[in-house]
């Protein structure tokens, strides 16, 4: 069967459709496209990338600078010799390669057409120049690392497991070996004479290239050693090497000459500490004291130490005035020998210590102080100063304080706000139970007054679950804003007399009397009617709490002309002044105990407060243990035009008002 052109260049498209060659067919031997394949088309430029421009194109045509390059060259000597030619990593141009071959066919014994097969190497040759130029790289390195250990003046040496050198550096030969090479770490130690610090031998076994040896590593390890009877003072820094499978296979030791530089430190070891002080107390925006030792009398202080010890001693007037002044003169509320014992202590264990904060009165102020103390030695390592440098930690510490007092506060609410909540409810289960009782024994009639009782103490109960949960609620409101009043122009006069009107009869039945006196008989203000009727109900509610039968509940409004004061004063068992400030805050309770003579969870007068606040009014206490107390309510004189509608109160609304605000009030 004979195998047209058509047909070879269908075989030569299925050997390269399923790789990355890259394949033409040129006529022979004027060189014009006959086919090509995607790969190939892709290495072209964009007007060439497509199969129908370049059909029956010429090879010079298609292809960029192919005038006197290698490409044209090699088509040529295939043109002439008629044989395969082939070039390896061919620049294609910028940074591509090819591995090309031109390969001619032969139909009948003549040349029909050349195949050309492109193989991009481009990675191939990237990769290799990388790693070319890596190698060059690690050689030169290689040499420079040479160079440099052989030349710092450290010395250096290294040695295998049998102690045998490998490398030993300039400075090492001319540390050991002098005119005598030395191939050994065995013979160098027969050569030399090592000593501790403390004058001490070290065996044979201890010295550092036997510790090496035995995988130890060594850091900053000063020794002497006595080489050609001159001795000097070292040191060396060691380390073991292992391979992968963790055999040994160097010890690297590494010395310097620190003769000089010990010398030098020990001179210096004052200065330096002198001027390191001087630059923290020049520096440093801490307050800064200075003391002798052991008398403990000012050297030096900065600019901020003044500030503070003057607030402490206001008769000092300058900084040379505490010069010379006993530090225990100035801060008094500490013991000083345990101060003097706690300093050698400092000393002893190389180390700056803080001291626990102390409180302290500056400038009629309460602050709290942490004081840090720094030991300053002398060249003979005996303690000759002392700097103190002081640390204000007083919001740290009273942020501290709040919190645990807050969290107190918070644990003792959730304790009453428990017990106010299993009060009522025991008391309704235990009426619940005998009314069920009453009712399997078909006793109804019989016990109707304990019945009519036990009903009172349910509704009393609710009533003071309302009141308890109503508080919460509001409160919780409150913080979060969505508590909201229902202002409206009202005469704050009516609105707390129509109060005490209506609790009158109550307060009577209690054995009290309550009085409601005014100096005007009317007063428009902004508020909310029935908030507060509420914050008077509740002041109204601790008065009767804390009062005995026979006392009197004064009720007041008096004009103040830009405000409206009313006050709800009582001559019972009053408040202690300690616990005065704090009545107001959440959670808090005056009587804590639950043998008290009333209920209350400790977040009505905070709710109270909350409500005139709202109404941009002020509340304030007065209270004398044994006397009574007077709650002051303050209310801006102001009205609004756009008032809101606000339904008429009700009787009922109001009585059941009442009952929810006195709930808590034994009835005895």
């Amino acid at each position: 069967m004979k195998y047209t052109l058509k047909d070879r260049i269908k075989f030569v498209e299925q050997i390269n459709s399923s790789n990355k060659t890259a394949v033409a067919i040129f006529s022979f031997p004027d060189l014009i496209v006959l086919e090509a394949n995607k790969n190939y088309l892709n290495f072209l430029n964009n007007s060439y990338n497509k199969i129908d421009n370049i059909m029956g194109r010429k090879l010079e045509s298609i292809v960029e600078s192919y005038k006197e390059s290698t490409l044209e060259k090699t088509f040529k000597n295939v043109i002439k010799d008629g044989k395969p030619y082939y070039v390896n990593e061919f620049n294609f141009k910028e940074e591509v390669y090819w591995d090309l071959s031109m390969v001619p066919v032969y139909v009948n014994g003549e040349i029909e057409c050349v195949i050309q097969s492109c193989v991009d190497v481009t990675e191939r040759v990237k990769n290799r120049n990388i790693m070319e130029k890596q190698e060059r790289v690690i050689r030169e390195q290689k040499q420079e690392l040479e160079s440099i250990i052989e030349n710092i003046s450290d010395a250096l040496v290294i040695f295998d497991g049998n102690g045998d050198f490998s490398i030993v550096n300039k400075a090492a030969r001319n540390y050991l070996f002098y005119s005598k090479v030395l191939n050994n770490v065995k013979e160098v130690c027969e050569q030399v004479e090592c000593t501790d610090m403390y004058g001490n031998l070290i065996s044979d076994e201890s010295l550092p290239a036997e510790r090496v040896l035995k995988g130890e590593k060594l850091s900053a390890y000063k020794i002497f050693m006595k080489i050609n009877n001159k001795r000097i003072n070292v040191e060396l820094n060691g380390t073991p090497v292992y391979n992968k499978q963790g055999d040994f296979v160097a010890g690297i030791l590494c010395f310097r000459d620190i003769t000089e530089k010990v010398k030098s430190e020990e001179d210096l070891l004052i200065k330096t500490q002198y001027g390191l002080l001087n630059r923290m107390v020049e520096n440093l925006d801490l307050p800064v004291i200075t003391l002798s030792y052991p008398d403990l009398k000012i050297t030096h202080i900065n600019q901020k130490a003044y500030k503070f010890m003057s607030g402490l001693k206001p008769g000092i007037k300058s900084i040379s005035s505490f010069k010379g002044k006993n530090y225990c003169d100035i801060i008094t509320n500490f013991n000083k020998y345990m101060l003097l014992k706690h300093i050698k202590d400092i000393v002893n264990k190389k180390e700056t210590s803080y001291l626990k904060y102390i409180r302290l009165v500056v400038d009629g102020e309460e602050v709290f102080v942490k004081k840090l103390y720094q030991p300053v030695l002398g060249l003979n390592g005996e303690l000759a100063q002392v700097v103190v440098i002081f640390m204000d930690v007083t919001q740290e510490i009273e942020a501290k304080l709040k919190m645990e007092k807050t969290l107190k506060m918070h644990e003792q609410f959730l304790t009453n706000i428990s017990h106010e909540l299993k009060t009522p409810l025991n008391v309704i289960f235990s009426s619940a139970q005998l009314l069920e009782l009453y009712l399997k024994n078909k006793s109804i009639s019989e016990n109707k007054e304990k019945i009519i009782k036990d009903t009172y103490f349910i509704r009393q109960n609710c009533y003071r679950l309302i009141k308890l949960i109503g508080n919460i609620i509001d409160l919780s409101k409150i913080e979060s804003g969505f508590f909201k009043l229902n202002l409206s122009n009202e005469n704050i006069v009516s609105v707390v007399e129509d109060i005490v009107q209506s609790v009158s009869e109550y307060v009577e039945s209690k054995g009290l009397s309550i009085i409601f006196d005014t100096d005007i008989e009317e007063k428009i203000i902004a508020c909310d009617p029935d908030k507060i009727e509420r914050v008077i109900l509740n002041l109204i509610s601790n008065a009767i709490k804390f009062s005995d039968p026979g006392d009197e509940i004064y009720v007041n409004v008096v004009d103040k002309n830009e405000t409206v004061e009313i006050s709800v004063k009582d001559n019972g068992i009053g408040i202690d002044k300690n616990h005065l400030d704090a009545i107001f805050e959440r959670f808090n309770q005056v009587d804590k105990s639950f043998t008290r003579n009333a209920e209350g969870s400790g977040i009505g007068l905070c709710l109270v407060k909350s409500i005139v606040e709202l109404h941009d009014g002020k509340i304030s206490a007065e209270s004398k243990l044994g006397e009574g107390s007077t709650f002051k309510i303050e209310l801006p004189l102001r009205v609004i035009e756009n008032e809101k509608s606000v339904a008429e109160n009700k009787c009922n609304s109001k009585i059941e008002m009442i009952n929810i605000e006195f709930s808590d009030i034994y009835s005895m």
